[in-house]
C-alpha cells in the first residue's frame, strides 16, 4: 500500500515532533534544487550557494522548534536561506576590508590592530609568512623586532612580509568581487 503524500508542513511537523529522518529527507529533496538556485542567485557563486543551502538545512534542523504547525513551511524555510545568504555577503565583505586593510599598509607602521578577524584572515598564509604578519599586525612589533623573534635577519622579514601581502592581495582577488569593488590596489614594498 502507497504512503500517502504529505505536505511539507506535515512533514515538517513529523520531522519536530518524532525527528524523523524520512521526513526531513523528503524536505530536503523537495528545496534543494530551489534552495540552490535562490542562493546562486543572491550570492552569484555557486560553490557558496551550496554551502548557503548546506547551511540552511541544518539551521532548519537547529531550529526546528521555532517553525510554527500550520504556518507555509516554504515562507519560512526560504527566510532562512535569504538569512544565510545575506551573512555569508556580510562575512565575505568584512574579510574583503580586512585584506584590503592589511594589504594597503604601507611598512605596516599603523598600531597593532584589536579586530579578532585578522589572525583568521592570516590563515590562509603559509607558516612563516603568517608569523612575520601576525608579529607585525597583530602584535605591532617592527621588523626589526620581529626578525629576532622568528631567528631570521630583518631583510627575510621584509621579504616574508612582501611575499605574504601579495599572497593575501591575490586571495582577495579570487574571492568574488562584490558588486562595484575591484580587488586590492597594488600592494606597496615593505621597507
Amino acid at each position: 500500500m502507497a504512503q500517502p503524500v504529505l505536505s511539507h508542513e506535515a512533514l515538517m511537523a513529523r520531522f519536530q515532533a518524532r525527528f524523523d529522518s524520512d521526513a526531513f529527507e523528503q524536505i530536503v529533496s523537495s528545496y534543494l534544487s530551489p534552495a540552490l538556485a535562490v542562493a546562486r542567485q543572491i550570492l552569484s557563486d555557486h560553490a557558496l550557494a551550496e554551502d548557503a543551502v548546506q547551511e540552511s538545512f541544518l539551521r532548519v534542523i537547529r531550529k526546528r522548534d521555532q517553525y510554527t504547525c500550520g504556518s507555509p513551511f516554504s515562507c519560512w524555510f526560504y527566510a532562512i536561506v535569504r538569512n544565510v545568504c545575506v551573512d555569508m555577503l556580510r562575512q565575505r565583505a568584512r574579510q574583503k576590508e580586512l585584506m584590503e586593510e592589511i594589504a594597503a599598509r604601507d611598512e605596516l607602521n599603523r598600531p597593532p590592530t584589536d579586530s579578532p578577524d585578522v589572525p583568521n584572515m592570516l590563515d590562509v598564509l603559509a607558516h612563516g609568512e603568517r608569523d612575520v604578519l601576525e608579529l607585525r599586525i597583530v602584535h605591532g612589533l617592527g621588523f626589526r623586532d620581529v626578525a629576532a623573534a622568528l631567528g631570521i635577519s630583518e631583510e627575510a622579514a621584509k621579504k616574508r612580509a612582501q611575499r605574504a601581502l601579495r599572497r593575501l592581495r591575490a586571495k582577495t582577488c579570487d574571492l568574488e568581487s562584490l558588486p562595484g569593488k575591484s580587488c586590492l590596489p597594488a600592494i606597496r614594498h615593505c621597507r
